[in-house]
């Protein structure tokens, strides 16, 4: 996703995560910190190079839920200047390395309690900034549960509430998301779903029941690399369908959900640290829950295995 620009003398450049509600809160907690700043949505694969190409053009980067690789780490590490003007906050298990260099702060885990991006950069901004929104119960409220359902940390009843932020987040789109939610804590002293948005929650997760039921029925049990796997190809509610069906078939070691046009994400019960596996398919990310990117040409060698004879003309 393209730089969105503000105003030309922006001295920040926000990057953060595309995917889901643990990237795109912090532009909210951003719009309550500063005045103004650039913001640049992306995938893990992409933060080198779009790094790179804006690392020269702002005075200070936050990148945050992503990673930079450890040869981009160590460029930044080697160059003061590139040094003092990225921070870089995530909390991703695989990416706990970055925090031998100075200016990366990864936890995954904290008095016993599992951090997301969003938890990581809010806890970063209230430290510099005093701004009346960013302390309040409301988005406190939200931080928590981006946190809890990017993490799936639920420890009470009152967690699974979570679910909602992420059926919100596929109804609304990323900026209906941030338009909503930024008003929203204006709005309210408190957290709390509003009874329009319970009867939107409750019309989403009918379409995702549905639609993992469904996905459920079409997944191939097979093997891989020595592990009992289940593999599912699948666009939407990824999170969902591989954390249900990882608990329902305790014969498998993971699950695997694949979305052709983005990437690959595994979700697994304890059997395997996935932070670790993913790494030998240039992945990562926590035990239980982890990523990686598609092949390159996935989508052309997959039509051309389905037309034999067809002549796709090559990207210039």
């Amino acid at each position: 996703m393209e730089v969105q620009t503000n105003k030309e003398e922006n001295k920040l450049l926000l990057i953060s995560h595309v995917a889901d509600p643990d990237g795109i809160t912090p532009v909210i907690l951003a719009k309550f910190t500063f005045d103004t700043f650039d913001t640049l949505l992306l995938n893990p694969k992409e933060v080198d190079e779009k790094l790179k190409e804006n690392i020269d053009k702002y005075e200070e980067i936050h990148i945050v839920d992503l990673p930079v690789s450890e040869e981009m780490a160590k460029e930044i590490d080697e160059k003061e200047e590139w040094k003092n003007k990225v921070k870089l906050f995530d909390h991703h298990h695989g990416n706990l390395y970055l925090n031998n260099y100075s200016f990366a702060k990864v936890i995954d885990e904290e008095n016993g309690r599992k951090e997301s991006g969003t938890s990581v950069y809010y806890n970063y901004l209230t430290t510099i900034s005093d701004n009346e929104f960013l302390c309040k119960n409301s988005t406190k409220g939200l931080v928590n549960q981006v946190r809890i359902i990017d993490t799936y940390d639920f420890k009470t009843e009152e967690d699974q509430k979570a679910h909602n932020i992420d059926a919100l987040f596929s109804i609304l789109g990323r900026q209906n998301y941030i338009d909503y939610y930024y008003n929203y804590i204006k709005e309210e002293d408190e957290f709390k779903y509003r009874k329009q948005d319970l009867f939107l929650i409750k019309l989403e997760q009918d379409k995702m029941n549905n639609y993992i039921e469904k996905r459920e029925e079409e997944m191939l049990k097979t093997e891989l690399d020595g592990y009992k796997v289940g593999i599912v190809y699948a666009e939407r509610y990824r999170s969902d369908l591989g954390h249900h069906l990882a608990q329902k078939y305790p014969d498998l070691d993971f699950v695997m959900i694949i979305n052709i046009s983005t990437s690959i994400s595994f979700r697994g019960e304890n059997k395997v640290d996935l932070s670790v596996y993913t790494k030998k398919y240039n992945g990562g990310g926590h035990k239980n829950a982890a990523g990686c990117p598609l092949p390159p040409n996935l989508l052309q060698n997959i039509t051309k295995l389905i037309f034999k004879d067809i002549k796709i003309e090559e990207e210039k």
